[in-house]
């Protein structure tokens, strides 16, 4: 096996995927990322968070790269240790004429950034980077649709008028709750307008996290974040409530849904037999 196809074999990413991966996204997606997360670390002339390092490593390792290099990206991406072999091909492609000469100089930077702390970073590292690739890409393309004055697309409704629409509500003022009673049609486009919105909240609760990292402990820029963080982050938590609510009363249903008996047929002759039998 060569290099090329024991990287593309590894990989995590667009190329190849191992049982137990998130579906990850194309590489032109994680460029765009890319170029919002490095010009980002730009502007503030610092080295790139662990979310874009993460994904200058998706990019590098869907290329044919060394096995050593290869092992060490896929290694980073899933749980965020940086081994010393893979600090040292960063070097030696940070500083060689290869095609990913710039990917792996910034690359090559995060990973000296993060001094001797170079163990995982923390638990589920790759499925909690997949989850804010999802929400920042959405966001991007919110960012995106508001600079160019296009107003965002509606629901796509059919063009008949569907079951009759349900929805009822009733508050109980002794126990403070309202309960909901929707159809199925109706209910599945609320939970969707809620999951939407989860990801919005969840998407800004991470731009804000990643803003206040960068002003000083105890200022009150930064304490303004983070109580913006934990407001988003509340509102976040009970959006995901209701849908996963939402999502497991379906799921209930579907399971009992009782099961229709199994009928045996029987031939003219076989239900003459058992008469006569019966009889005798």
């Amino acid at each position: 096996m060569t290099a090329a196809d024991s990287s593309a074999a590894a990989l995590p990413g667009p190329v190849g995927q191992l049982p137990g991966d998130e579906p990850y996204l194309d590489l032109a997606q994680y460029e765009r990322l890319i170029e919002i997360g490095t010009t980002d670390a730009d502007v503030r002339d610092r080295p790139v968070d662990d979310i874009t390092a993460r994904r200058l490593a998706i990019w590098m390792a869907a290329r044919p790269q060394h096995p050593v290099l290869a092992r060490g990206l896929v290694r980073f991406i899933r749980t965020g240790a940086i081994s010393a072999e893979l600090k040292t091909q960063l070097r030696i492609h940070a500083r060689g004429a290869y095609p990913d000469h710039h990917q792996a100089a910034r690359l090559n930077r995060y990973a000296v950034s993060r001094g001797p702390r170079l163990g995982p970073v923390g638990e589920n590292f790759g499925a909690a980077c997949h989850q804010i690739d999802r929400a920042d890409l959405m966001l991007a393309g919110l960012r995106q649709r508001t600079w160019e004055g296009i107003k965002a697309p509606g629901p796509a409704w059919p063009e008949t008028d569907g079951p009759q629409i349900i929805a009822r509500a009733r508050h109980d003022p002794e126990t403070d709750t309202v309960s909901l009673i929707l159809d199925a049609t109706t209910a599945n486009i609320a939970l969707f307008a809620i999951a939407g919105h989860a990801d919005e909240r969840e998407a800004h609760l991470r731009e804000v996290q990643r803003h206040a990292q960068d002003l000083p402990e105890g200022s009150y820029g930064r304490r303004n974040r983070q109580a913006i963080a934990a407001r988003e982050s509340r509102v976040a938590d009970r959006l995901r409530a209701v849908e996963q609510a939402y999502r497991a009363a379906i799921e209930r249903g579907t399971a009992s849904k009782p099961k229709e008996p199994t009928r045996t047929f029987r031939s003219p002759e076989l239900q003459a037999d058992r008469e006569m039998d019966m009889e005798a």
